[in-house]
């Protein structure tokens, strides 16, 4: 079989999940002599990463989704590099794959989609999905697949490939404590944390009362909210109104995700939507068990009284009562544990990347 050339489209400015599973995908096919081509947001996180390691990169403005210059750029890149399948990763690179196909690319294209949000039934928004160059369309979980079929015309064209985590990234060091030390925090207090963008869908409001209804009856454990995000601001007021910074310190973003889970007790996770959740992923290889809500993929990675608890989007007296029990219990937490780490091995980059790969070599079979 021929050998593989792909153009892979990173529109984003800053480094978040999707970004990191491109990157796993990127040196995934390079292992398997996969030549890749990547097009990246000018300035971005993605393209610095591109040039730490060595992978082709066009730097293009991906101003928005109707960016005709950078659509135009695709086509041409593209075409000189004589590329196999262009895959978009965003709904704005699909949108601009869309349009280079409209003046003239003729190129099969592999769609991502990695938000639970429902796609619009008419116009641009479902054209793009519709168009004869999109071969496949792949999700991240099935419950984004079962969202996308009830709407394209071609529903046998979505596939669902499971994001992934490297392991090797993670280490099974002992805890030291060095959170407690950084912050301030007890040393006999348990540690909760979510670890996420602070953005709209992750829900803050409900894990500040899930908050607030643990730490009205004990006082043994202390939360963390473990990143950075349009609604930090807003989202510490909330806590501050709600006096709970005696019981939820914000870290900020931070490079030693790695060893800090190594910290945890629980991850909780209050979600109203969510595509699949690869800090879920995290924390099951990490052991630590996950108190969550049904949002999105979540339930196709927790499975509820297996590796942690589910609970309904919202319910903050849910959230904390599996809390509570699980703090209670610590031989419950070590069975958990053990069962959370089993589970992640069905989610590694390897696993993401193969799938991929085996999507590829479908279309152009």
């Amino acid at each position: 079989m021929k050998a593989l050339k792909i153009l892979q489209l990173s529109s984003e400015k800053s480094w978040r999940g999707g970004e990191q599973q491109i990157a796993y995908l990127i040196l995934f096919l390079k292992s398997q002599n996969v030549d890749v081509v990547v097009c990246a947001r000018r300035n971005s996180a993605f393209s610095k990463w591109c040039r730490e390691n060595e992978i082709a990169c066009y730097n293009l403005g991906f101003k928005n989704g109707v960016d005709i210059k950078t659509a135009l750029r695709i086509k041409q890149i593209a075409e000189r590099e004589k590329v196999d399948i262009v895959n978009s990763h965003s709904g704005k690179s699909h949108s601009l794959a869309y349009l280079a196909c409209k003046f003239g690319l003729d190129k099969p294209l592999v769609v991502h989609r990695r938000v639970d949000f429902p796609l619009k039934t008419k116009g641009f928004s479902l054209a793009k999905f519709n168009h004869k160059n999109v071969k496949a369309i792949v999700c991240v979980s099935n419950a984004i697949a079962g969202m996308v079929r009830q709407v394209v015309q071609y529903p046998e064209r979505v596939i669902t490939v499971y994001s992934g985590i490297t392991p090797k990234r993670f280490t099974h060091n002992p805890p030291t404590g060095y959170i407690h030390e950084e912050f301030q925090i007890d040393r006999n207090k348990m540690l909760i944390a979510n670890i996420s963008a602070i953005a709209p869908h992750k829900d803050y409001k409900t894990f500040l009362r899930t908050v607030q209804e643990v730490s009205s009856t004990r006082n043994d454990c202390h939360f963390l909210i473990v990143g950075d995000g349009p609604l930090e601001s807003e989202t510490k007021k909330m806590a501050k109104s709600m006096k709970l910074t005696s019981h939820v310190t914000f870290t900020g973003f931070r490079k030693d995700i790695s060893e800090l889970f190594r910290e945890l007790t629980l991850f909780l996770i209050t979600s109203d939507t969510e595509g699949l959740g690869t800090t879920v992923i995290d924390a099951l290889y990490n052991g630590v068990p996950i108190v969550a809500t049904r949002a999105g993929g979540i339930p196709e990675l927790v499975i509820n009284d297996e590796q942690g608890y589910l609970c309904d989007i919202g319910d903050y007296k849910c959230l904390a009562d599996k809390i509570n029990r699980l703090l209670d219990s610590e031989d419950l937490r070590r069975e958990m544990s053990e069962r959370a780490f089993q589970r992640s091995t069905l989610f590694t980059n390897e696993n993401m990347g193969a799938g991929v790969l085996g999507i590829y070599r479908k279309i152009l079979a």
